[in-house]
């Protein structure tokens, strides 16, 4: 993987991304590039089919991924998590024990804000991805728990992790933007309102309650975290091995954080309800048998869930309407009031 800290300048918008460019980046001649199915949310994405000279070698890929802060607004906005994305391919992937896509190229530019990858067109191999509407049932997620103690193992109060203590800031602190007073209220005028009330009847207690589970949180023994594993950052094999993709909120922190919106992402209510603490359970048997000796107990780590519904659910219920399609943002919403409801966040937290 090349691994690019301006040596050139990163594109700012998909026209930028011309075959000169590519040809940079893969350190391969590029001679022509079509560009289709452009996605955009946090961040921007298209596939680009690409052409090389005759004489190529055999094994370059015909297709690849280009993702970055093509959105000048959506750049302003989520910058530091497009360069962290860049620096986790470039710097944590290589130890990474678990399914991830395959990178090509990472670039950073801290002056320009930006940051880019290169990815694998995994559409290509027949890769499915993950999707609130579409639960993938027990059975999966609970080899999706077992890749979250996998990764969490590798990296279980890992010095490397003093290098990366500040990333799990932009996260919180647009959470705390999140429950600014004008969008505290535009967010009591969707259909869930009245639920939302009853859990948090007014906005100084959602910002104690965050502040109290991250305080709670950065007292626990920390690992990498993939800091953002819902639904619809999952993936799936032709044989139905799972991934995780996305990774542009990883941070060293506590497992609860991850536990808290994967499961309440990929389950029903229903069967969350029912396998909750059995998965979390699996999670533990997998952590100490990946070699976390001193493994927190399942009380703990049932406890750091329950703490973390409080951040999941300012993450899900206050997310604006422009980062996910409306449908996405109200089931998630939804699920996460209802864990909320289930599992006490407040009064775990002894607020």
């Amino acid at each position: 993987m090349n691994v690019l800290q301006t040596r050139i300048p990163l594109p700012m918008s998909l026209d930028e991304v011309s075959p000169a460019w590519l040809s940079d980046a893969l350190d391969t001649e590029v001679v022509h590039a079509r560009r289709e199915g452009e996605r955009a949310g946090t961040s921007t994405s298209a596939r680009f089919v690409l052409t090389y000279p005759s004489g190529a070698p055999d094994d370059l890929p015909g297709s690849v991924y280009v993702k970055g802060g093509f959105d000048p607004v959506m750049r302003r906005r989520v910058w530091a998590a497009l360069i962290m994305e860049a620096r986790f391919y470039a710097e944590l992937a290589p130890d990474v024990p678990i399914n991830i896509p395959r990178v090509l190229f990472a670039g950073v530019d801290h002056h320009a804000r930006q940051g880019v990858v290169i990815l694998e067109d995994m559409a290509a191999r027949d890769v499915e991805f993950g999707h609130i509407t579409e639960p993938r049932g027990v059975d999966t997620v609970a080899r999706l728990i077992e890749l979250q103690a996998r990764l969490h193992a590798r990296f279980w109060a890992d010095p490397r992790l003093d290098a990366y203590a500040t990333w799990g800031e932009p996260q919180r602190s647009f959470l705390d933007y999140l429950l600014r007073e004008k969008h505290w209220d535009a967010v009591h005028q969707r259909v869930y309102a009245d639920r939302l009330h009853a859990l948090l009847p007014d906005r100084e207690l959602a910002l104690r309650a965050l502040h109290r589970c991250w305080e709670l949180d950065d007292a626990l023994p920390r690992t990498l975290l993939h800091g953002d594993p819902h639904s619809g950052n999952q993936y799936f094999e032709a044989d139905g091995s799972p991934g995780f993709m996305d990774w542009q909120c990883p941070f060293p922190g506590a497992p609860g954080h991850d536990h808290a919106e994967m499961l309440i992402t990929s389950l029903t209510v229903e069967e969350r309800r029912v396998h909750e603490r059995d998965l979390i359970s699996l999670y533990r048997e997998v952590l100490v048998a990946s070699g976390v000796a001193e493994a927190p107990s399942f009380d703990d780590l049932f406890l750091s869930y329950r703490h973390n519904q409080m951040h999941n659910m300012v993450q899900a219920v206050f997310n604006p309407y422009d980062m996910q399609t409306q449908e996405v943002t109200d089931l998630s919403a939804l699920r996460a009031i209802t864990a909320a409801e289930d599992l006490d966040p407040i009064g775990a937290l002894e607020l």
